[in-house]
């Protein structure tokens, strides 16, 4: 909002170094009427993070601000994790307008943010495809800074880089994953909610329309009936797709899995025992799939943690999708 309305600050945790209570990309918005949303500590800094952004809504000159045990506040503070931190805090209540506009929900590319140095507190959205999308950097920083893209968006990760004496900030801007769970029920129904508490687009599928009833999935983005030769291709599987059959029949697994591994799914889990798991691996190669592509299939699907409940199976479904997003084998 603007001059008729409370303008808005963020304070971006963007590099950490050692222990500290948040990762990189942790965010905390703070309105010029108090209202704060968000946190990059959890409660150590925020205080004096708010004051900073404060400081920031009145002069409109962004900074950036260290936290570490090196400092000698940093005790009074709150930090006392024994990590350091850097927050960029800066004024956003004219970002979209700065960038062009706002992308669509689809996009997918890179917010370049400079952080220190020439050109402090310049945007740029780099697209995944045709380079820079809008933005108010430089032509040197936007041409170093190209080869940058992939890595971030494919990493899902945020990194700073070192371009013409400025530190810019990278961080990745993507769509939401999308998690397909075919096979409606009371462990699809605690897996919805788990796994789009995550952030995760889910779609929900069934061939029975009496179990595929959007009432019951109020966090599914879509609820969908039909046998998985219908579904798969109405959804389109890609690289960041997820998927988890639980519907533990013949009939659907032998069509659903192959499809998904075909389309290149990043991810499939499929519920039954170890042994019901190679029997079945067996099934699908006798039918034509690909010895190698039986390897994609993921099962027990999740964590061995001993779950027994449906929502003991979610959590331990969404434990292991989140060890494979984020590229993090579990020990």
């Amino acid at each position: 909002m603007g001059a008729d309305g409370p303008t808005v600050a963020a304070a971006t945790l963007v590099s950490v170094d050692g222990s500290v209570p948040r990762r990189s990309e942790a965010r905390l918005l703070v309105s010029s009427n108090g209202a704060t949303s968000g946190s990059v500590s959890f409660g150590c800094v925020e205080a004096d993070v708010a004051a900073h952004a404060e400081a920031v809504l009145e002069s409109g000159e962004p900074r950036l601000v260290s936290y570490g045990l090196s400092d000698e506040d940093a005790f009074g503070l709150g930090l006392t994790c024994g990590g350091a931190m850097e927050v960029f805090i800066e004024p956003w209540t004219s970002l979209a307008a700065d960038l062009g506009g706002a992308p669509d929900p689809a996009f997918s590319g890179v917010m370049a943010t400079v952080i220190a140095g020439p050109g402090r507190g310049g945007h740029a959205l780099f697209n995944s495809d045709s380079g820079i999308w809008s933005g108010d950097l430089s032509p040197i920083h936007s041409d170093e800074l190209a080869a940058d893209v992939e890595p971030t968006i494919a990493g899902e990760k945020a990194r700073i880089v070192e371009v013409g004496g400025s530190r810019i900030y990278l961080e990745p801007v993507v769509a939401p994953p999308r998690l397909l769970i075919y096979g409606a029920g009371h462990t699809a129904q605690a897996l919805c909610a788990a796994a789009s508490a995550i952030g995760f687009r889910v779609i929900v599928a069934d061939h029975r329309p009496g179990l595929a009833d959007s009432d019951q999935y109020p966090n599914a983005a879509e609820v969908l009936v039909g046998w998985p030769a219908d579904i798969v291709p109405l959804v389109s599987p890609d690289d960041r797709t997820y998927a988890v059959c639980l519907a533990h029949n013949a009939e659907v697994e032998d069509v659903l899995l192959p499809l998904l591994a075909d389309a290149g799914a990043c991810y499939i889990g499929v519920l039954g025992s170890r042994r019901n798991h190679a029997a079945r691996k067996q099934r699908l190669v006798a039918a034509g799939m690909p010895p190698e592509h039986t390897e994609l299939l993921r099962g027990p699907v999740g964590l061995g943690i001993g779950a027994l409940t449906p929502e003991e199976i979610a959590v331990s479904i969404v434990a292991e999708l989140v060890t494979v997003r984020r590229d993090h084998p579990f020990d």
